[in-house]
């Protein structure tokens, strides 16, 4: 009797520990449209905080913890599994560093809710390491049923963050899995741009040639318009000529300083202890996003083009954007990309 009486206490305490969990679910897939050169997916969780949040779900606003069905590892490499044919020939590693849900504010029925996400991305070859991708952004979301779009979405946040890293051609430089513990603070104790006082001249067509200190081989001769800009640069060997246009260009560096190219032109770099930056804004480096009025807008209203009224009024956005405040704009040393977690 007693040995029944614990069963049904365990399964009681099963069944409302289960009530008490809202568990993340595959949305479509994270297949590699490529093709399938990574013959597995293997999740290292690096999280202080395994736990991702709690929110209110159903009509009876239950708090409930968000959790995934498994460990993050089992959940998503069964899903890239499931997603992808047999094969490939290398291993794909996500670094999962932070995935955390914060709830908002409630206002006119709709309630806020922000996702924290930050992850890395390797190419593994035996027990070398190669760096692919790395995301490390809030996703912000405005619902009356906000728990289910925060659920629903976090699964879409991985595939988007996949489908990037699968367009991403791996690092040439190798890393053992030490590095993977603070990949960033790797990348700068080790990378030729943040040790080196004095910089190479020359043309750099993206972030990793960048990082490695590797130019474009030859002389290249910069042209530019009547303000000074640089707008492409052409090499005359032999009889050849190879032209490259600025948007082509990731930076150039010339008698040691550092321009990069920008939404506005070239802008000049500079460095300090925290790394390499822009002293600009937002409105200048980077051309404004569709607001949610403007994704997939078209057709005619009233015998109005609509896709003319979105862009009129990113421009209106645009050029608001460029009159803030200036400030000290970031580059990742990871991606390249402008770093606007400070903000």
């Amino acid at each position: 009797m007693k040995k029944i009486i614990r069963i049904i206490f365990i399964l009681f305490s099963v069944i409302c520990f289960a009530q008490g969990e809202e568990i993340i679910k595959e949305r479509g897939n994270l297949s590699n449209p490529k093709g399938n050169i990574y013959k597995s997916l293997e999740v290292i969780d690096q999280r202080e905080d395994k736990k991702i949040g709690e929110m209110p779900f159903g009509d009876d606003k239950k708090v409930r913890e968000i959790v995934f069905p498994v460990t993050a590892n089992a959940f998503l490499s069964k899903w890239y599994t499931d997603s992808n044919h047999k094969g490939g020939k290398h291993e794909l590693i996500l670094v999962l560093k932070k995935l955390k849900t914060t709830i908002g504010e409630t206002s006119s029925k709709e309630t806020e809710a922000d996702v924290e996400f930050s992850a890395q991305t390797f190419l593994k070859e035996g027990d070398r390491y190669s760096f692919l991708y790395k995301k490390d952004t809030v996703y912000s979301f405005k619902s009356k049923n906000i728990s289910d779009v925060v659920v629903k979405n976090i699964p879409v946040v991985f595939a988007m963050f996949m489908k990037k890293t699968f367009t991403k051609k791996a690092d040439d430089k190798f890393v053992t899995s030490d590095a993977l513990a603070d990949y960033e603070s790797y990348v700068k104790s080790n990378s030729e741009a943040y040790t080196s006082s004095q910089l190479k001249d020359g043309i750099y067509l993206d972030h990793q040639s960048f990082l490695h200190q590797a130019p474009l081989q030859g002389k290249y001769i910069f042209e530019r318009n009547g303000k000074g800009d640089v707008t492409k640069a052409i090499k005359d060997e032999n009889g050849k000529k190879d032209k490259i246009s600025a948007h082509e260009m990731f930076a150039y560096i010339e008698n040691g300083k550092i321009y990069k190219h920008t939404f506005s032109g070239f802008m000049e770099v500079f460095k300090n202890e925290k790394g390499f930056y822009l002293m600009s804004n937002r409105g200048n480096i980077l051309p404004v996003k569709p607001s949610s009025f403007s994704v997939g807008v078209g057709g005619v209203y009233n015998g109005i083009a609509i896709g003319l009224v979105s862009v009129i009024d990113r421009s209106i956005i645009q050029n608001k954007m460029k009159r803030d405040e200036i400030m000290e704009i970031y580059i990742d040393p990871l991606t390249g990309e402008y770093d606007f977690s400070d903000e």
